[in-house]
């Protein structure tokens, strides 16, 4: 902080983008939809990140307790922390709701969110990587090298010989940061997902829809491309309100093939459930849906 800016990447914007109750530590939910609670700033009244009511009159339904706490930090609460530690520093927060492109070569602490780190004059002096172990908590297949992309682009903002801290990480993808050896991480990511047939060595289809569209969109790619075995699919499985969801895999050869089928099968089901002639009874609604290659897709 002497030299100039000091960069602090941090996982989520906010005060508190999570909370527990304070007595049973279970996440704390709304009452109305069960949507996550968060705090907007300190001592106030938790809202629902999903439909936005206030938490005013919020009690545990499995204590009974109606007290909550921070599960997590976010952008603003730790500017606010970082800022007693270090009284008449400069502070600067980047996120989603404050962004700020560039700082100048003034010794500051800037707390960003991932992605939203600002370009300093000259470097900064040191870069910190906090809350890494809660990136990495994600069920997404893809988080470990999305983490160490997110990591990477901040410490390329580093001043020449500056120090970067990851904290609380450890494993191969810290050490591929540590080392800067990403081609070699890649590779053996790519070894483990071979046999496993996971991405990016096989493409995968999404097919979302009601049971009967699914199953029939599933018999149309099974007949357009035979090679595709029993574990070539997977599903379909209920994914609630009478909907059902299937994953295809496939070798990237039958791309053309698999997408077609699906491409088929959609416009089948559209033109199956369009609108009806005037005086008709309107029949089902067409709720299939198609994706290929999601990058954050769960397996």
């Amino acid at each position: 902080l002497r030299d100039g800016p000091v960069l602090v990447q941090v996982a989520r914007p906010g005060y508190a983008p999570a909370l527990v109750c304070a007595d049973c530590r279970r996440p704390a939910r709304c009452l109305h939809c069960a949507g996550p609670l968060h705090a907007a700033r300190p001592g106030a009244v938790p809202e629902c990140g999903w439909c936005g009511r206030a938490a005013t009159a919020w009690t545990c339904p499995h204590c009974a307790s109606t007290r909550v706490r921070m599960a997590s930090s976010g952008s603003e609460r730790t500017a606010d922390e970082l800022g007693r530690a270090f009284p008449g520093v400069r502070v600067v927060v980047a996120d989603g709701d404050h962004p700020v492109l560039r700082v100048d070569a003034r010794p500051a602490l800037v707390v960003a969110t991932r992605g939203a780190e600002p370009i300093a004059e000259g470097g900064y002096r040191a870069v910190i990587l906090l809350d890494g172990d809660r990136m990495l908590q994600s069920e997404d297949l893809r988080i470990a090298e999305s983490c160490l992309r997110w990591w990477s682009n901040a410490a390329a903002l580093a001043a020449s010989g500056a120090p970067v801290h990851l904290v609380g990480v450890a494993g191969a993808v810290a050490r591929a940061l540590a080392t800067w050896t990403h081609p070699a991480y890649a590779r053996a990511e790519l070894a483990q997902r071979a046999p496993l047939r996971m991405p990016p060595a096989v493409r995968v289809a999404s097919v979302d829809g009601s049971t009967a569209a699914v199953s029939a969109a599933l018999d149309a790619v099974r007949g357009a491309v035979p090679a595709l075995d029993d574990e070539s699919v997977l599903g379909p499985v209920p994914s609630g309100d009478g909907a059902s969801r299937a994953l295809i895999r496939f070798d990237y050869a039958q791309g053309a093939r698999v997408a077609a089928s699906l491409r088929a099968a959609v416009v089948s089901e559209a033109l199956r459930t369009r609108r009806p002639a005037k005086g008709r009874p309107p029949g089902p609604r067409n709720t299939l849906r198609v994706r290929v290659d999601v990058p954050d897709l769960d397996l």
